[in-house]
């Protein structure tokens, strides 16, 4: 009987969280002004809280880059953002669908999330344009090149214009690898609510592995896609051994 209710006390904790830390910041904001140190402290905070809520367990290793780098994940469910957010301070592209959820995308607008369509060939070229800006501001970014979530063994296709256009800045390419129990928890074409639920029905701690690797080290712009692409499944290997 609880395991059908579970989800659903998950959900609204996380909600309850999110309106929170969202109306403090926006408050603060209004009274002193839009701060990005700020913005990415209250985000933390909320995805800390998210994560004792849901029972997900972080399991990370490395650090988070020093300085400007452009950071290089592969993505498996829509809770990479929310796992790797709580970690990692940088701005991140997201596609354009979650700047239209309530409370969620108001948070996302606020605290540093790029949007992009997927599907418009001009929101892409913006896209591009809004990393390189923030790159030569001295802001990391993060980017999912697979453009969605993918649920295949390693990785799958990688896109290549923010990777080759970091390489052609003299930027840091930082691998982020994620992974999780196992295949069932890989997001594919359920609806967002339907996956939610089918993922945190069961009891227990959810362990998720994280790594932040070393720069792509690399002379040719040809290979630094690939070589990026590699170390992640390098690293995806190596959590499911370990």
């Amino acid at each position: 009987m609880f395991s059908s209710i579970r989800p659903w006390l998950k959900f609204i904790g996380v909600i309850i969280v999110l309106a929170f830390f969202l109306s403090r910041l926006l408050i603060i904001s209004t009274i002193v002004g839009k701060n990005e140190l700020r913005s990415f402290r209250f985000r933390k905070k909320f995805c800390l809280a998210s994560l004792r809520i849901l029972g997900i367990d972080y399991q990370k290793q490395g650090n988070p880059f020093p300085g400007v780098c452009l950071y290089v994940s592969n993505h498996r469910s829509m809770l990479d953002p929310l796992i790797e957010l709580s970690w990692i301070d940088t701005y991140i592209l997201s596609k354009a669908e979650v700047g239209d959820y309530p409370l969620l995308g108001k948070g996302a607008k606020e605290t540093g999330v790029v949007f992009v369509d997927r599907e418009d060939h001009k929101s892409r070229k913006n896209a591009l344009g809004a990393i390189e800006g923030l790159l030569k501001s001295n802001c990391s970014v993060m980017i999912y090149p697979e453009g969605t979530t993918y649920y295949g063994d390693l990785t799958g296709d990688f896109r290549k214009g923010a990777i080759e256009l970091a390489f052609d800045m003299g930027v840091p390419i930082v691998p982020v690898m994620i992974e999780y129990p196992n295949s069932s928890f890989y997001w594919s074409h359920e609806m967002l609510m339907d996956y939610f639920i089918r993922i945190f029905r069961p009891a227990g701690k959810i362990i998720v592995k994280g790594k932040i690797g070393e720069p792509i080290i690399s002379d040719f712009r040809k290979n630094v896609v690939k070589g990026t692409q590699n170390a992640i499944n390098e690293m995806i290997i190596e959590a499911r051994q370990n």
